[in-house]
């Protein structure tokens, strides 16, 4: 039975949501690296050198706790994390056709929705319709709200820019969004669907906590694959590889890594945090996650003056939206507290 404490479990995955809304520091700070480029050593830390490093200190038997699910499991989980790769390879591209404020809003909105839903639909189907549920329900509804809000701040912020680029295959662009969103939900899905793992650690004498790590090491290899498949292969194809080698690369490369640590602290904690949320943490945890990463990535916006030169009323809707967001996050508490007793 899962430990529930929705205060433990909120503040693991707001410490989730603070290094995913970091995670974007390091590119601002590379040289001479392309995206291309600075995603292989982050994606190598954050997928293979944290996950192993940590699981010889808290979880030294998940080989045998993956063996014990079966390998439908293992390779459920793997194609999971492989559909979460190819969602964040077309972030880039969503944002890109759409534009950076239209496209995130768009992708965070449909991966919430798809991330918090299912999950919810398919493990608890029975808690819809309680009255906790209905409250979960209500707050998923509120952080996709929120999302679309604070994407319509980030367009009237950047409204110029914004309408060029959306002149430009409108459909098309939002295409690519919607496959954005609901392939990188697979994260989180994958996480819900490889879940026996984590319950075969705790057998073999992990923490209930730490267990998490076991679930999520299929999903991990799956996402390494289609990643390093596409930037090493874009790397070939534009010549950026020789940057690997270049002046410097050393740096670049560290920076990479670092960026890998911080994607990797913004996925961990929130399995842990979704563990002490009870049996709907997967539900409700991927809807807190979400809005609180908006919230924090928003927040680094501010303090590195994103939002200067933004209108007034551009400044009203991102405060409305935040506002939205912290709400529904409350709300989901609420929900959780009445569900997972």
């Amino acid at each position: 039975m899962r430990m529930h404490s929705p205060i433990v479990g909120l503040a693991l995955v707001v410490i989730a949501a603070i290094s995913g809304g970091a995670l974007a520091l390091p590119l601002k700070k590379r040289r001479s690296f392309e995206l291309e480029n600075i995603y292989v050593p982050s994606t190598l830390v954050m997928m293979i050198v944290c996950p192993f490093l940590m699981a010889v200190f808290v979880t030294p038997h998940w080989h045998e706790a993956l063996s014990a699910t079966g390998t439908r499991t293992v390779w459920a989980g793997a194609a999971y994390g492989f559909g979460w790769g190819i969602g964040a390879i077309l972030f880039g591209y969503g944002v890109t056709l759409a534009g950076m404020s239209v496209g995130v809003a768009a992708i965070m909105g449909i991966n919430t929705a798809v991330g918090s839903m299912l999950p919810f639909i398919v493990t608890s189907r029975s808690d819809l319709f309680t009255p906790g549920g209905l409250i979960i329900l209500l707050g998923i509804a509120g952080c996709v709200i929120g999302v679309a809000v604070c994407g319509r701040a980030g367009f009237l912020r950047d409204k110029q820019a914004d309408k060029r680029e959306l002149r430009h295959g409108f459909g098309v662009a939002m295409l690519v969004c919607a496959a954005s969103g609901v392939l990188s939900s697979c994260a989180n899905l994958g996480f819900t669907f490889t879940s026996r793992a984590g319950d075969e650690a705790q057998k073999l004498g992990a923490s209930p906590v730490y267990a998490t790590l076991a679930s999520w090491m299929p999903v991990f290899w799956g996402a390494t694959v289609s990643l390093l498949l596409w930037f090493i292969g874009l790397q070939i194809k534009r010549g950026t590889w020789r940057r690997n080698f270049g002046p410097d690369a050393v740096f670049d490369w560290s920076n990479g890594a670092l960026m890998g640590a911080i994607w990797f602290v913004a996925t961990i904690p929130y399995g842990m945090g979704a563990y002490y949320l009870g049996r709907l943490g997967t539900s409700v945890g991927w809807a807190l996650y979400m809005a609180s990463t908006l919230i924090v990535a928003n927040a680094f916006g501010f303090a590195t003056r994103e939002w200067t030169a933004a209108p007034p009323r551009a400044i009203r809707t991102i405060y409305a939206g935040i506002g939205i967001l912290i709400l529904a996050i409350v709300v989901l508490s609420v929900g959780s507290s009445m569900t997972g007793a």
